[in-house]
Parts: structure tokens; sequence; C-alpha cells
């Protein structure tokens, strides 16, 4: 192999290396209170509850709502696209984005609801052995 063939190759594994760490990071990025949110300046993901009520329009495909973290911190959620049909009925809410003034701007909105397949009960008659 030539030494150039050799730099090249090498600088393809750094790319790809860096891509694995930065795509790793964001996916494995844990979550924050909107406290935190606020001192940072790199997108975050917020855990919480929309509070029902508060959703308005702020134009054609973008609206804002109030989000209740799980430090009982309420802050306006402003995010792009129609808002999610069972926003109010979710377990809970997750957003990622960035903190903005005094509003927090959602790149996505993860809807979180109950699972429809949670376990029954079986009946008596039916022996385990």
């Amino acid at each position: 192999m030539k030494r150039y063939d050799k730099i090249i190759l090498l600088l393809l594994l750094v790319v790809f290396a860096v891509g694995i760490f930065l795509t790793a990071r964001n996916a494995l990025s844990t979550y924050v209170t909107f406290a935190d949110a606020q001192a940072t300046s790199r997108a975050v993901q917020v855990k919480g509850v929309a509070i029902e009520g508060t959703v308005e329009e702020l134009g054609p495909e973008k609206y804002a709502f109030d989000m209740k973290d799980n430090n009982d911190e309420i802050v306006r959620v402003v995010a792009n696209g129609e808002v999610p049909a069972n926003l109010f009925e979710a377990e809970s809410v997750v957003v990622k984005g960035k903190y903005q003034d005094s509003e927090f701007i959602a790149q996505n909105i993860l809807v979180k609801c109950p699972s429809k397949y949670e376990a029954e009960e079986h009946p008596e008659e039916i022996n385990k052995e």
C-alpha cells in the first residue's frame, strides 16, 4: 500500500470514529430538568407532562404548550408541525431542543403513552405448573 493510500484510509477511519461517537453521545443523552436546559447551550432532552388546556396555535405548522418537568417547573414549549393527537393523554412527554429566552424550543417531541399490552390477571381455573 502506498503512503498516500494509508493516509486516506486513516482519515476515513478517524471521520467514521468521530461520527459514531457523536451519534452515540446524542442517542445516550439523559433527561434533564428545565433548569439544567437553561444552563446549557446544547440540545437536551426534558421529560415531563404536558399541561392540558395550554396549547396555543402560533401560526401554520407552529404551536406552543406548557409542560411541567420532573422538578415541577412549568415552561412554555414551542414546536413546529402539528400538535400530537395524544399530547395531553400521555403518560409522559419528552421534548428535545434548546432553551431560548424564556421558552424551550423543541426540535422533536416524543409522546409516551401507557402500554395497551399489559398483562391481565389469569383466571383462577388455569393452573400453572
